[in-house]
């Protein structure tokens, strides 16, 4: 039966469908400092979506929820940070789409009965993700199973991921239901169908010239303030903006003095007594060194270091160093050596443990081992007993395979072994039966034993920086200030556009506190302050000073801040007016796309296949205008002057083949269409419902 583990094992499916998201430790912060309470509404909001206020304890509840979920299901303890953000940010899109998708489920009626929810679960139309967690077992097994669950205390993690799957594959068909209605909404007729198709049966093969807008200086067009305004009133909807805040700011890096550097240095020769004469270099260095020891055997040819690999091989025990690698000062020497194959070929028996009980697998993989021995036959075995059933049908053979392609367990056991021993060895995936059958030749390798030290700055680098930076940062208070003391100190000022929940700015990681504070402060022009009090913000390597320079609110940008992107359409257009205008006088008197193309001084290019549904035309790109005018054209017929993304073009019709359009080639291109509007509109529904949701999304507040 399906235990917590079998549900581990074969959960890769089941950990997207059951979450896709969660986790994180939830660090509240100094949002609900300063003397406020936790019941404060406006306080404790972290967001609002279509209209409902969302807690920051419904947003923690949430979070822990799914932590414990992930936990369980990945075995684990705890995530690193990586997985935190990304999971609280899951967490985030879950509760958005939860609330916008249940109030259009419930305006529309959509639900699933409980009779519907049954035979997913546990009927006769089980849901994939069910059969793959309890595999082959009989539907009566579980049923009984999940009975047996159900009555487990609350808290029981295994009936907590029941009941977390339960609603993820109510939400899954819900969601389908939806997405049926809306595709059932939508209509393909004969016409259009027929249309498509036509389209799609018509190629031609075109010659073309094209005068660029490059071709026309910017400066030589002018364009006013008031043409500007006009074309901003009536295109409003192509300048919305998102929310964005923008800031200058100056690093202080925090490196390694030359006295850090000479100081690791130092440190490191003094072991190299006591490395050389050690018996045991492998607890030398895993109780001296900042990494493990590395249990690898390395051939010369594997070891990129050249001075290094030729001292090894040719020295005893030897130390080399101190060198330098990795930002780390390091001596190294042969901790051993050994006559090794390159690859081996070897068989197994995999004994994967039921409930985690390796000590069983073990004990039966020590019987056939026996049996084995006594002269039982290993195919045979291996196609009766091994859960590796990739291996287990060629008799357990795993064929050809190097040291770093097995987990090393497994890979130490079969390259210190001889040809046709007998072993067993455990893994994370139970206990192996293995026997090598073929070795390649063995050459002499190494394993080498290396303390390292990474260079890091002392206190007193550390301390030297930070009195640098607040050097700078006690004369600025705003960004006139600001300016001019970058100038003066000779500093590389920086600037970034932020967006509310980015972790990250360009040239300075874990920036989180200076994003949040970019986005509390609501006066362009001054400086950040920090959490703690400071203007000077200790973002891990370096330390910072930032001022806000810009709020950019969402909605509709000012016609200031667009202007420039105004002026350039403002200024193509203009172009494209001249450039017209000189490809329709080359035209005029012109029989020839020749000699057009020689009065206008331009190359002739061709392109081939070009139909209605084409995506670019060869050598000029995306230029839809011109793909649809080719489409309606005759053979020898040429176009007039067309504007399109890079210039002003003119075709003409070489050739052009319009292949028969047939009943099939009609239902194709009807289901193409309906194929295409189906995604689109489920798509586009759900994008309509999260915009018209509003959502607030407050939670840089809180972190």
């Amino acid at each position: 039966m399906a235990t917590l583990q079998t549900i581990r094992n074969r959960g890769g499916l089941l950990v997207s469908i059951v979450i896709g998201l969660a986790l994180v430790a939830f660090i509240v912060g100094d949002a609900l400092s300063s003397g406020a309470s936790i019941f404060n509404s406006s306080r404790n909001e972290v967001g609002e979506i279509a209209g409902e206020s969302i807690s920051i304890m419904d947003y923690q509840n949430k979070i822990t929820r799914n932590e414990e979920m992930v936990k369980m299901m990945n075995g684990t303890s705890a995530l690193n940070d990586e997985q935190q953000t990304m999971l609280r940010e899951n967490t985030w899109q879950q509760m958005v789409m939860d609330i916008v998708m249940n109030q259009e489920y419930d305006e529309l009626g959509i639900n699933v009965s409980g009779d519907e929810l049954y035979d997913m679960l546990l009927g006769d139309n089980m849901n994939p993700s069910i059969r793959q967690m309890f595999g082959n077992a009989d539907p009566n097994q579980i049923r009984s199973y999940v009975k047996s669950l159900m009555e487990l205390p609350a808290n029981n993690p295994q009936k907590a991921y029941w009941l977390n799957l339960e609603e993820q594959i109510i939400t899954t068909r819900k969601q389908a239901k939806y997405n049926n209605l809306i595709a059932k909404a939508l209509y393909t007729t004969a016409a259009e169908a027929e249309e498509m198709a036509t389209n799609s049966a018509a190629k031609a093969d075109i010659s073309y010239i094209v005068k660029n807008y490059t071709s026309i200086e910017d400066s030589t067009i002018q364009v006013s303030n008031s043409e500007i305004k006009n074309y901003y009133d009536s295109h409003k909807k192509l300048f919305e903006q998102p929310e964005s805040r923008k800031i200058v700011y100056v690093n202080f890096d925090v490196e390694p003095s030359g006295t850090d550097y000479a100081e690791t240095e130092k440190w490191v020769e003094k072991l190299i007594p006591e490395f050389a004469e050690t018996e045991n270099p492998q607890e030398f260095v895993d109780l001296s060194s900042d990494q493990k020891f590395d249990a690898f055997y390395y051939k010369k040819s594997e070891i990129n270091n050249d001075s290094l690999a030729d001292f090894l091989f040719n020295r005893k025990n030897n130390v080399y160093g101190p060198y330098i690698e990795n930002n780390s000062y390091r001596i190294s020497r042969v901790a051993d050596r050994k006559m090794l194959p390159d690859s081996v070929r070897a068989r197994h028996i995999l004994i994967a443990p039921e409930n985690n009980n390796y000590a069983q697998a073990k004990a039966v993989a020590d019987s056939l081992t026996e049996l084995l021995k006594k002269g039982a036959d290993f195919e045979t075995l291996a196609k009766k007993f091994s859960t590796d059933q990739n291996s287990a049908v060629n008799g357990g053979d795993l064929g050809w395979f190097g040291p770093r392609m097995m987990v090393q367990p497994f890979s130490d056991t079969v390259f210190f072994s001889k040809a046709r021993e007998i072993k067993v060895v455990l893994t994370q995936f139970g206990a192996h039966i293995v026997q090598v059958t073929d070795r390649a030749k063995p050459v002499e390798k190494i394993q080498i034993a290396t303390v390292e030290k990474e260079i890091i700055p002392s206190q007193t680098t550390i301390n030297k920086v930070y009195n640098e930076a607040r050097s700078f940062a006690d004369k600025v208070n705003d960004l006139t200030t600001f300016d001019k003391k970058v100038t003066e100190f000779n500093l590389n000022k920086r600037i970034a556009s932020l967006n509310k929940n980015d972790k990250n700015i360009a040239g300075m990681e874990n920036a989180r506190e200076v994003i949040r504070q970019a986005y509390l402060a609501n006066t362009p022009g001054k400086v950040l302050i920090s959490n703690e009090g400071t203007n000077i913000f200790d973002a891990g390597n370096k330390f910072t000073v930032a001022v806000l320079t810009d709020i950019q609110e969402e909605g509709i940008a000012p016609v200031n801040n667009i202007a420039n992107t105004i002026k350039r359409e403002l200024i193509r257009k203009k172009k494209a007016e001249i450039l017209e205008k000189e490809l329709q006088a080359a035209i005029d008197g012109s029989e020839s796309l020749l000699s057009i193309a020689q009065k206008a001084g331009l190359e002739i290019k061709d392109a081939s296949e070009i139909s209605f549904n084409s995506f670019q035309v060869p050598g000029a790109g995306i230029e839809p205008n011109v793909i649809a005018l080719a489409s309606q054209l005759e053979q020898g017929q040429i176009s007039k002057p067309i504007a399109g993304n890079q210039g002003i073009y003119i075709i003409m019709i070489n050739n052009k083949i319009v292949e028969e359009t047939t009943p099939e080639t009609v239902e194709q291109a009807k289901t193409g269409i309906d194929q295409s509007n189906k995604y689109r509109a489920t798509y586009q529904a759900v994008q309509a419902l999260l915009k018209n949701a509003e959502v607030k999304d407050l939670r840089y507040k809180f972190y």
